[in-house]
């Protein structure tokens, strides 16, 4: 009986681009346009990152008809990789493609295997274990996690990390993240190769990637609550709003608004970009529910919201986050504070689109004909600080609208919730009111805690 190859579906750019970087130096590469019966062989002459273009060469010109516009899929072997792309231009035998929004990587594993993004800012803490017959351990070192499954794990090393660990070299993991292991779990470094990131200050830093192999397997439950934070969305403790019927009809109004969007052209695509960047990021459609039921209730209760806002702050909530469905991890990006201290770890392509977010979602509001009053403006306030540290328009207080301020204070809290498993309403207010200073912004807080 043979093993089904299991597929993994990447949105992350650099991962997409290192798939590309290695097809173009090695393996064989194929073109087909409808049907695989037609494989034609490509070379890839030379990739743009920064114009996310790619350009290839066909080793003949077939009978595909091809044209300017056309949907058309690359097969590589590297990692038995395939992906769906357009042609953004073409002559003769030479054809410009646009980099691939994500890409289907095969996994040849028998478990379980979960990958993080630099921006997840995954740390393991691990010690170098001295050989010999008491085999002492070292000082310990808290790394960049890259995957992991319940019997290994690779790890992003820093120019200075990856001097003091070595190939074939015994460790000691000690702690996933906040999760300690007791006892820890003894394994060896199995394989070490250069990786290139990006500096702080924007430069390149070349370390390495190293692979572990545990002895030990992580216990499922510490191997899961550190892999998957979804149950922090569970919010039926205290619930801010406690009202079931109402939850309900919120979350039908959100049912009835993607039916809505699937039936017109440009809606209908923005649902199937964000259903794909939610398969990847969990977060993606997790934060969005949560989301339009805190807006909702809350706003319910301030007394500023009537059916037509509900709807009109669900739509919101769909489209904040459009500009990253391509890209989830940017979704996690919380505010410019944030992004200033991983800017390192992104590329040029990503950090252009976080920036862009806010302005990106105001114009697909904007050409939306069926679109809410003044929702444009409130996706464009959506990253907005009332003491001006925010973006675009580096708006203070009394400049950001009240649904913005009203959207601004939820979508803090849907994230306060995801980092805190053990949340509370109270300690929430009591660390966020000295941060979103304003008469609107004091208001929200105030009514979160009657």
């Amino acid at each position: 009986m043979g093993t089904r190859k299991s597929y993994r579906i990447s949105a992350r750019f650099k991962e997409i681009l290192d798939v590309l970087i290695r097809a173009r130096r090695e393996g064989s590469n194929h073109l087909w346009k409808s049907s695989r019966r037609k494989l034609v062989p490509l070379s890839i002459v030379k990739l743009d990152p920064e114009a996310n273009l790619i350009q290839v060469v066909i080793d003949s010109k077939p009978d595909l008809k091809l044209q300017k516009g056309d949907t058309v899929y690359l097969k590589l072997e590297i990692r038995d990789s395939a992906f769906k792309t357009e042609i953004a231009g073409l002559q003769d035998n030479h054809l410009v493609l646009h980099f691939p929004e994500e890409i289907a990587l095969t996994e040849n594993r028998a478990e379980k295997r979960v990958y993080f993004h630099p921006t997840d800012q995954k740390q393991v803490l691990i010690r170098k274990v001295r050989p010999g017959a008491l085999m002492v351990p070292q000082r310990t070192l808290s790394v960049t996690l890259a995957d992991i499954s319940q019997t290994g794990l690779s790890l992003i090393l820093s120019p200075q990390q990856s001097t003091a660990i070595q190939l074939r070299d015994r460790i000691s993991l000690e702690m996933l993240g906040p999760y300690r292991i007791h006892p820890p779990i003894q394994g060896e470094i199995v394989f070490k190769i250069e990786h290139q990131s990006r500096g702080t200050l924007g430069g390149l830093e070349f370390g390495s990637k190293v692979g572990i192999h545990l002895e030990r397997r992580i216990a499922k439950a510490t191997f899961e609550s550190f892999c998957v934070r979804d149950p922090a969305f569970d919010i039926s403790e205290i619930q801010l709003v406690r009202d079931q019927a109402f939850r309900r009809d919120v979350r039908e109004k959100m049912g009835a608004f993607t039916k809505q969007m699937q039936r017109r052209k440009t809606g209908a695509s923005l649902i199937e970009r964000f259903e794909r960047g939610s398969k990847s990021s969990p977060y993606l459609k997790k934060h969005v529910e949560l989301l339009c039921e805190v807006m909702c209730g809350l706003g319910t209760r301030l007394g500023w919201v009537s059916n037509a806002t509900i709807d009109k702050l669900i739509y919101v909530a769909y489209l904040h986050d459009a500009r990253y469905f391509g890209l989830p991890a940017l979704a996690r990006i919380r505010d410019l504070g944030e992004f200033q201290r991983v800017r390192g770890a992104l590329s040029p392509e990503e950090q252009r689109a976080y920036l862009e977010g806010p302005a990106y979602a105001a114009e697909l509001a904007r050409q939306d004909s069926e679109s809410h009053p003044d929702a444009s403006k409130i996706l464009l306030q959506q990253k907005e600080m009332p003491d001006g540290s925010g973006f675009p328009g580096k708006l203070t207080g009394h400049q950001i609208l009240p649904l913005s301020c009203l959207f601004i204070v939820s979508h803090a809290f849907v994230d306060y919730v995801y980092d805190h498993p053990d949340w509370s309403l109270q300690d929430f207010v009591k660390t966020h009111r000295k941060i979103y200073k304003g008469a609107y912004f004091q208001k929200i807080f105030q009514t979160m805690l009657e």
